[in-house]
């Protein structure tokens, strides 16, 4: 199975669909986050620092529309996912705050489709997600994970079969994720679906579960970081355009400045 796609491509070159997958009216306070439809142009030009989306939504609304808490509980290992060889580096925090985003939304979904009411909701969600073909935000945050994953060092002394069979566990739980979200879509979209609710829910899960696993293999101060860099930038947001400007972001930490502009640099 080749691993290697167009990363580059697919991470400068997706599409913009928005800044919002729920319209809310009664939460007016929910952090915007913009997406750029050329991440690098769009930084270069704009005044402050814009940032792209999950689903082309701010997590604050998804977990708001879907009734579940925005800050989620600390990683576990699920499904046997275990780290096979050993690791010399990891790539930095901005890498992998993308993906935590994705998590967080993953996680909203998994515990909103229990309710029938947000099915038409979440089945617009994952078509905008699925659509675009390889400029698709399906192949952006699977790129993302890869470029995360090539971008790891392993110990020179490590066997290269151990090297091969965790970048294929790691690769595996990514893949899993986009396959557990694409059946969700699908059995969202089947005419029988008022009788599926158990396969949506299994299906919802099994994607959290797949996500979680690989987030399951990161060092845990690592999770935590990024965490709370997503956090402290979400409060930074004082005028929720979902935009640091420099006033905004110099309330973050020196650290966590940085980090976010290299984030931002690579991603939009």
């Amino acid at each position: 199975m080749k691993i290697t796609i167009l990363l580059a491509t697919i991470v400068s070159c997706c599409s913009c669909l928005g800044c919002h997958a729920f319209q809310l009216q009664a939460d007016q306070a929910c952090w915007r986050i913009q997406r750029s439809q050329d991440v690098i142009s769009m930084h270069a030009a704009a005044p402050g620092i814009s940032r792209r989306s999950v689903f082309t939504i701010s997590t604050a609304a998804l977990t708001a529309v879907l009734g579940v808490p925005s800050r989620v509980p600390a990683v576990v290992v699920v499904g046997g996912a275990v780290q096979s060889a050993r690791v010399s580096s990891w790539p930095g925090i901005e890498n992998l705050e993308p993906m935590y985003e994705l998590k967080l939304s993953i996680d909203a979904l998994a515990a909103g489709v229990a309710d029938p009411n947000n099915w038409s909701f979440v089945q617009k969600r994952l078509d905008k997600f699925f659509q675009g073909g390889i400029f698709s935000e399906k192949n952006f945050y699977f790129g993302v994970g890869l470029q995360y994953m090539n971008a790891m060092k392993y110990d020179e002394a490590e066997l290269p079969n151990y090297v091969l069979m965790d970048k294929q566990t790691r690769y595996n739980a990514l893949e899993e994720t986009m396959k557990s979200l694409e059946r969700l879509k699908s059995t969202l979209a089947s005419p029988n679906v008022s009788v599926l609710k158990d396969v949506l829910e299994d299906n919802a899960k099994a994607s959290q579960a797949a996500l979680a696993s690989w987030f399951a293999l990161l060092p845990p101060s690592d999770v935590t970081a990024v965490q709370e860099l997503f956090e402290h930038a979400k409060k930074a947001d004082l005028n929720r355009d979902g935009r640091l400007s420099d006033s905004e972001l110099a309330s973050l930490s020196f650290t966590e400045q940085e980090l976010w502009k290299r984030r931002v640099a690579k991603f939009g």
